[in-house]
């Protein structure tokens, strides 16, 4: 990992004023000496080894290193969080150490700019140490989550701590001014609770517990890890187990159809990463190449990032990490050592965003070293920017807006800006979706291969009779490419088409339609047959739209069914010949999400019948359609571990040059696997 360090500033300040005294509500904790470092970090993986050719190297500058809080007292334990319009940081003291200590407390501070911070509160539990306080919004209330060791009136001994007597506490506040007195959390006796993530009205907790609360005094694979459920953030009950045995932290993280992802701490061994879907009783545990120590989990520019204390030829330290799919790269060593780790994170922006820690690394006044909490900011570079441009349809005159990144060679939007020609990937939007919709990690992918990448309109949500795959959509579509292809050095032999949900739709569409146009297609959970899907949503909101857009029901006139036809993949897959399609679809999609794996498989059955080829029989079809279906008597290559697409793989056909795939997942879609079926296929 490359690091310079380009200043060392000291800044002008008065002594902190942190006093212990209860009771103090709003302290001012002065400006600290610190430096400020800034650290130019190039992303490299988890093993030393530089990121792979064609990549962009991103470089994350860590500007502004300082110290917030150092009271001489044992300050650990971060996290941070926006709230009402300011920033919030919170972190466990103690006078008495890392250890168990009923003398421990809880500080929440915070600050309107993150430079200045005051103190909102503190609180302690009598007789219990508290210690990993964590944020988690639900409504209009921000919690404040801590896991509680029972000490009794003095510091127990090491071999007298207790994980079956833990019990988790909470404050909140509803305006960022008062708050509540700590709350114990009914559910939680025996769980050492960890981080929280709020999703659908609810508040998820990790929570560690021996398996059969078991009596004996130890903690190694007897502890499991259960996700914990509340419809009020304080009443608690166990959503599923998501490791069975070492269980320890966890940070969740929850996708809009309610997937969720976390980064799971496995004692001293290498992490893990833990996925599953709604209702959460199925999960897929993957290790990861790093010890992570105190993970946190969280979206930035378009991607996951992760960190936390892991082991260097250095001693500990702490780290931060893209995470894709299963793999770690590291883009920041912080300033850290000895007792350190448990970041707190706060994306400002696609390229600039805050993180806190604490660490030990530094030498107090007593020539002891201080355990102190520390802030730095984030800024990325070589980040791609969209421009909108206008392109005038071939049909109607009309003017339809378009989104378009150029690769990181160009210097400026201007047309013609890098001479060599590149591929070009046009992303559509969903069913639901305008323009404005993100597609950044599929953007940031493009962008680091060098690739143009193009986001066109189609006449927007589909409620109109001009959009969902009518015949203006489709032209827009073209007409697009078309003025991408005019105005910048574009290989035309290079054009590739993908689309999620609506989007898969018309990339089915487009594909068959017009397979001369594109050098390969990636369609995820696409619809295939209109007709068909009103009648799984005909008495929803996914009914009317289409309802809008072709005139009425299936049924009620020839024009109706026309239009339907028409509009549908279904009837002209058999057109894709030689075309690489690769059409995918999550198995829970369906039963968690809007569009049953069936488009996908019928779809594919519609291509190989045009090449001749092998189908899926009906009776496959019902297999997987089931909840929690699986195939009776799998083809080979059928059932496997899809690296690309990090997930399992439940039926791989192929007809041709096109493939289906049916993963564990719902209703979404894999931007490396989409990239990875482009460059397959130059």
């Amino acid at each position: 990992m490359r690091i310079s360090l380009l200043s060392n500033v000291i800044v002008e300040s008065t002594p902190a004023t942190a006093d212990s005294q209860a009771g103090a509500a709003h302290r001012s904790l002065g400006r600290l000496v610190f430096v400020a470092l800034m650290l130019s970090v190039a992303a490299r993986t988890a093993d030393g080894q530089s990121m792979a050719a064609g990549q962009v190297d991103r470089h994350v500058d860590v500007l502004n290193v300082r110290k917030v809080f150092d009271d001489g007292q044992h300050n650990a334990f971060t996290d941070l969080v926006s709230y009402h319009g300011s920033y919030w940081l919170t972190f466990r003291t103690c006078p008495d150490g890392h250890m168990v200590h009923p003398t421990s407390e809880i500080v929440v501070l915070r600050s309107d700019d993150l430079d200045t911070w005051t103190e909102s509160t503190r609180f302690s539990v009598a007789l219990r140490d508290v210690r990993d306080p964590h944020f988690a919004v639900l409504g209009e209330r921000l919690f404040v989550y801590t896991g509680t060791w029972y000490c009794g009136a003095k510091s127990p001994e090491v071999s007298e701590y207790d994980l079956n007597r833990h019990l988790g506490y909470a404050i909140y506040t509803s305006d960022g001014d008062s708050w509540s007195q700590p709350k114990m959390l009914e559910g939680t006796y025996g769980h050492y609770i960890w981080r929280a993530a709020a999703y659908g009205g609810r508040m998820y907790l990790c929570g560690r517990r021996k398996q059969g609360f078991d009596a004996r005094n130890r903690e190694d694979s007897v502890v499991e890890s259960a996700m914990l459920v509340s419809d009020d953030g304080l009443r608690f009950s166990t959503a599923g187990l998501y490791q069975e045995t070492s269980g320890d932290e966890t940070a969740f993280l929850f996708e809009p159809d309610g997937k969720v992802i976390g980064v799971s701490r496995r004692g001293r061994g290498n992490a893990q990463l833990v996925e599953s879907s709604p209702p959460y009783q199925d999960w897929l545990r993957r290790g990861l190449t790093e010890y992570i120590g105190g993970p946190f989990l969280a979206r930035w520019a378009g991607g996951l990032v992760t960190g936390g204390r892991c082991n260097t030829e250095n001693g500990p330290k702490t780290k931060l990490m893209w995470l894709e799919e299963d793999q770690l790269t590291e883009f920041a060593e912080l300033p850290s050592g000895g007792d350190n780790s448990y970041p707190g994170f706060i994306a400002l922006s696609d390229t600039e965003a805050v993180v806190s820690w604490y660490s030990s690394h530094e030498v107090g006044e007593s020539g002891h070293p201080n355990t102190s909490i520390y802030l730095a900011r984030l800024r990325l570079h070589g980040q791609p920017i969209r421009q909108e441009f206008e392109v005038v349809s071939s049909v109607d005159d009309s003017r339809q807006p378009v989104y378009l990144t150029v690769p990181p060679a160009a210097k400026s939007m201007d047309l013609a800006p890098v001479q060599e020609e590149v591929p070009l990937v046009v992303s559509l939007h969903s069913w639901s979706a305008t323009l404005e919709q993100r597609h950044d990690d599929l953007q940031r992918r493009a962008y680091d291969r060098g690739w143009y990448f193009l986001q066109p309109n189609f006449r927007g949500i589909n409620q109109t009779p001009e959009a969902c795959g009518s015949r203006l959509a489709q032209q827009d579509i073209l007409d697009a490419v078309d003025w991408a292809l005019a105005n910048y050095p574009i290989d035309s032999s290079r054009i590739y088409l993908t689309g999620n949900s609506g989007g898969g739709h018309m990339t089915m569409l487009m594909a068959a339609r017009y397979p001369e146009r594109w050098t390969a297609a990636s369609a995820w959970v696409g619809i295939s047959d209109l007709t068909a899907w009103h009648e799984m949503h005909a008495g929803g909101k996914y009914g009317e739209m289409l309802r809008k857009c072709v005139g009425g029901r299936p049924g009620e006139s020839e024009r109706i069914n026309r239009e339907l036809h028409d509009r549908s993949p279904i009837h002209f897959l058999r057109q894709v010949g030689k075309l690489p399609l690769d059409i995918s679809a999550g198995i829970h999609d369906g039963h968690t999400g809007s569009v049953p794996i069936d488009h996908s498989l019928n779809a594919f059955n519609a291509v190989a019948q045009g090449l001749g080829e092998q189908m899926i029989s009906a009776d496959e079809i019902k297999q997987l359609l089931r909840k929690g279906g699986r195939l009776q008597a799998p083809l080979p290559g059928d059932e496997l571990y899809d690296p690309i697409f990090g997930r399992q793989i439940y039926l791989r056909r192929k007809a041709g040059n096109s493939r289906v795939t049916i993963f564990e997942g719902g209703h979404e879609g894999i931007a490396r696997a989409t990239m990875s079926w482009f460059g397959e296929h130059p």
